[in-house]
């Protein structure tokens, strides 16, 4: 007698994960809007504590180098970043446009400074910084030469700026279905604003005048299918799906698919991320 509830609860349960996951394929431009920026918070910490997620931060504070003075970190999310680098002796403001991230943030690491900001619109003065930094950021940008000429403003001469984000085209699975992958792939990138941002932020900084533009590519390999699935795969089947993309059975064939891969140890998913550095031009 019991039976039909359960059924009844785990669809339910299904259903509540797709939601999440469209939201977290479309909705990082406006988390504080989209209802469940719990979910967002969520996500974030689960990016942090990946392997993926230490070999890109990493790669961008060697990439900042020995620039010195007063510095931002945009789109700071949950301050783990923040944080790193004031361990690191470096004076820096986190800034993030939604006010729960900044809450997440602040409440992690009470003794980081973390302000709530738009990337195309700082709360700092006219060359008041000596570095910025910004990662996984720009891909959510609709505008991101207008972020790229605000970090202009707020950057001294010389001043170094670093930016990290993949490509979301470079996404590579084992499957052995790549007409999906291809579909999948290509509504992950039609529901995100920014998309290649990875490989295009450099034509944006060459454009706004910064110079010494140099592009430094991090492949991220992930080999566990489950952290693969909540970090890349369901956000993107999830986009594909809710664009019909995809239709319901070609998704279990696929996932069916990356799961039998994963049970054999056959199982590879490969994004590459860009670090993009430059300096302002005087």
């Amino acid at each position: 007698m019991d039976e039909e509830p359960m059924a009844e609860e785990t669809m339910d349960e299904k259903e509540d994960g797709e939601a999440r996951a469209a939201r977290l394929a479309e909705d990082f431009d406006d988390v504080d809007s989209s209802g469940a920026p719990g979910d967002f918070i969520a996500y974030l910490r689960k990016a942090e504590e990946s392997e993926s997620g230490r070999l890109v931060r990493e790669a961008t504070y060697r990439a900042l180098g020995d620039a010195t003075g007063k510095g931002a970190d945009i789109g700071c999310g949950t301050g783990r970043a923040v944080a790193d680098l004031a361990a690191l002796g470096r004076e820096v403001v986190g800034v993030d446009g939604s006010r729960a991230m900044v809450d997440a943030a602040l409440t992690r690491f009470p003794h980081c400074r973390v302000v709530k900001g738009d990337a195309v619109d700082l709360p700092f003065g006219d060359g008041e910084l000596a570095w910025y930094r910004s990662e996984r950021t720009f891909v959510h940008l609709h505008d991101p030469a207008k972020a790229v000429a605000e970090a202009a403003r707020v950057l001294e001469p010389g001043g170094r700026i670093v930016v990290a984000d993949a490509d979301l085209d470079s996404l590579v699975l084992s499957s052995r279905f790549p007409r999906t992958t291809r579909a999948v792939k290509d509504a992950f990138c039609a529901a995100v604003p920014n998309p290649h941002a990875g490989t295009r932020t450099a034509g944006d900084l060459t454009a706004a005048g910064f110079t010494a533009v140099e592009v430094t590519p991090v492949v991220v390999v992930m080999r566990d299918h489950a952290s693969a699935f909540a970090l890349m795969v369901e956000p993107a089947l999830t986009a594909a799906l809710a664009r019909g993309l995809v239709d319901e059975d070609a998704a279990a064939g696929w996932t069916e698919d990356l799961k039998a891969l994963s049970h054999r140890s056959a199982f590879t998913a490969a994004s590459t991320f860009f670090v993009t550095t430059a300096r302002r031009g005087p």
